[in-house]
């Protein structure tokens, strides 16, 4: 490993940590999410890219899904929950978190999300994604 390489791992684990403090997460979750990303190595440089870009590469997916697609379900999917808790709505912080999160999680078992992304979407109407 480069040492910029080293150092762009470092920044993103800074990154990570301060992401947790924003949406409220222990050292724990942070332990846990760390740990995921770094077992998925394509997942922790698209986080990298987004640490370093503020934008996502979308390069990386898992069941076909991209940080961006979980992220968008998981606004989608938890409106009321949205809706409720303002400060979710407002925490651009925690809603990246989270994505990064789920995304590591279906990695490591897509079957849990895949029936979840196509059928719990908190839509209004049948056919939305269709």
């Amino acid at each position: 490993m480069t040492e910029e390489t080293r150092a762009r791992i470092e920044n993103a684990a800074a990154f990570a940590a301060n992401l947790c403090m924003y949406a409220g997460e222990d050292q724990a979750f942070y332990d846990a999410f760390w740990r995921r990303l770094l077992a998925h190595p394509d997942i922790l440089a698209e986080f990298v890219y987004y640490r370093e870009h503020e934008s996502f590469s979308c390069k990386k997916k898992v069941s076909g899904k991209t940080v961006v697609d979980i992220m968008i379900w998981q606004i989608d999917h938890f409106k009321a929950h949205l809706d409720r808790d303002p400060q979710m709505r407002c925490n651009k912080d925690k809603m990246v978190l989270y994505a990064f999160d789920t995304m590591t999680k279906m990695a490591e078992k897509p079957e849990l999300f895949e029936g979840k992304m196509e059928g719990e979407t908190g839509t209004d109407f049948v056919g939305k994604y269709n």
